[in-house]
C-alpha cells in the first residue's frame, strides 16, 4: 500500500464539543486575535458577571490561554463538554499540572517539584517560574475555581452557542471526510495557509517549523471549530497528530482591525533607542543604573522606555536587591513573527 493510500486511512475527523468549548474560552481571553468572532465575544462579555470575567482572565494566564486544556483532545475520541470537566476533576495534581503548562515542563520534573526539590532546582536556574510555583502552592484552589468556571460557563453561555455551531460543525466534518476519502493529501493542504501535506510528510508553521513523516503517525486527527481561525492550533504524541479544522459561518461580522497587541509591539518596535535597549536586554538582564550610561540618556528616561516596552510584552522585569533587572522575553519575538503571519492572512 502507498503511503498516500496509508494517509487516507489515518485521518479522521473528530467533533468534540470539549475541545470547542476551550476554543470559546480562548477566544474570550485573547478576541482581538479572532476577527470572526471578536463581536461575539464582545456581545457576551457584556452578558456576563465581573466575578466570571475575571475567572476566565486568571485561569487563561494559568493555561497558556487556555491552549493548555486542549490537551485531552490527543485521544482522537469526541468529548462532550461534561465529559471533559470530570476528566480535569479526577487527574492527578501532578499531571493537572502538566496538562495547565501546556505540556512545557516534563511530568517528570513537575513530580520532583512537588517532592521539595524546587528549591535546590532554582539555585541552579532550573527551578519552577512564577507560573509553575503558583500553581504547585494553589493545585487545589485552581481546580475549583477551574471546575467551578467551566461548568459555569457550560451552562449558561456555551450550550446555547453549541447548539447554534453544531450543525455547522458537524456539516464541515461530513465534507472534510469525504475530501479526504478522494485526497487525503489534498484536504490536509485546504487545512491552513501555513499546513503543508506533501512527500510523504506534513509540514506545519509556527514560531518553529515542524515536521511528521507520514510513515511515523498511526493517526491524523482533524478537529473543527468555529472559535480557532485564524491560529494554527497543532498538538501531538509519538504517533498521532491534531490538526485544526477552521468552520466558517456566514453572516458573521468580521472586523478589519488589526490585533492591539501586534500594533503595540510595532510601536514599541519603531524607536531607535528602544531598539538598542532590546538588543542590550537580550545579552543579557541590565538595571535603569546600567543602562542609562550606555545609551547616554537619564534614568527616568530609560525607566519611560522600558515601561513601553513591558507593556507591549517585549520585556520584564525581577528585582534583585534595590534595583529592577529587565531581561527581554524572548518568546514574544517568536510569537510575534507568528501574530504577524495571522493577521496577514486573515
Amino acid at each position: 500500500m502507498s503511503s498516500l493510500q496509508q494517509l487516507q486511512r489515518k485521518v479522521t475527523t473528530v467533533v468534540s464539543p470539549f475541545h470547542e468549548l476551550l476554543c470559546s474560552l480562548h477566544v474570550l481571553y485573547q478576541p482581538e486575535h479572532h476577527p470572526k468572532r471578536l463581536q461575539w465575544a464582545r456581545d457576551i462579555k457584556r452578558q456576563m458577571p465581573p466575578d466570571l470575567l475575571e475567572a476566565i482572565d486568571t485561569l487563561g494566564r494559568l493555561s497558556d490561554e487556555w491552549m493548555g486544556l486542549m490537551l485531552p483532545g490527543r485521544s482522537g475520541a469526541p468529548l462532550p463538554a461534561a465529559g471533559g470537566i470530570n476528566l480535569l476533576k479526577d487527574l492527578p495534581d501532578a499531571e493537572f499540572i502538566h496538562l495547565l503548562l501546556n505540556n512545557k515542563v516534563s511530568l517528570g520534573t513537575i513530580l520532583e517539584w512537588q517532592q521539595g526539590s524546587s528549591g535546590a532546582n532554582r539555585k541552579s536556574g532550573d527551578g519552577p517560574d512564577e507560573t509553575s510555583q503558583y500553581l504547585l502552592q494553589h493545585t487545589t484552589a485552581v481546580r475549583t475555581q477551574l471546575i467551578k468556571t467551566l461548568e459555569t460557563y457550560e451552562r449558561d453561555y456555551f450550550r446555547k452557542e453549541w447548539d447554534y455551531v453544531m450543525p455547522w460543525i458537524n456539516t464541515a466534518a461530513a465534507q472534510f471526510q469525504e475530501s479526504v476519502s478522494r485526497s487525503a493529501e489534498k484536504a490536509l493542504n485546504t487545512l491552513h495557509p501555513r499546513l503543508q501535506a506533501a512527500e510523504g510528510r506534513i509540514t506545519a508553521q509556527k514560531a518553529v517549523t515542524y515536521y511528521f513523516a507520514y510513515e511515523d503517525l498511526q493517526n491524523v486527527y482533524v478537529l473543527p471549530s468555529t472559535f480557532i481561525f485564524p491560529h494554527l492550533l497543532i498538538d501531538w504524541t509519538a504517533d498521532s497528530l491534531v490538526l485544526p479544522l477552521a468552520v466558517d459561518i456566514p453572516g458573521l461580522p468580521c472586523s478589519e482591525a488589526p490585533p492591539e497587541d501586534l500594533l503595540r509591539q510595532f510601536k514599541a518596535l519603531g524607536d531607535a533607542t528602544r531598539l538598542r535597549i532590546l538588543k542590550l536586554l537580550w545579552q543579557g538582564p541590565h538595571c535603569t543604573k546600567q543602562l542609562a550610561p550606555i545609551l547616554g540618556i537619564s534614568e527616568a528616561a530609560v525607566s519611560k522606555q522600558l515601561k513601553l516596552l513591558s507593556e507591549a510584552g517585549l520585556a520584564g522585569a525581577e528585582r534583585k536587591g534595590n534595583y529592577l533587572f529587565y531581561t527581554s522575553h524572548k518568546e514574544a519575538f517568536d510569537r510575534l513573527i507568528v501574530l504577524q503571519r495571522q493577521n496577514l492572512e486573515q
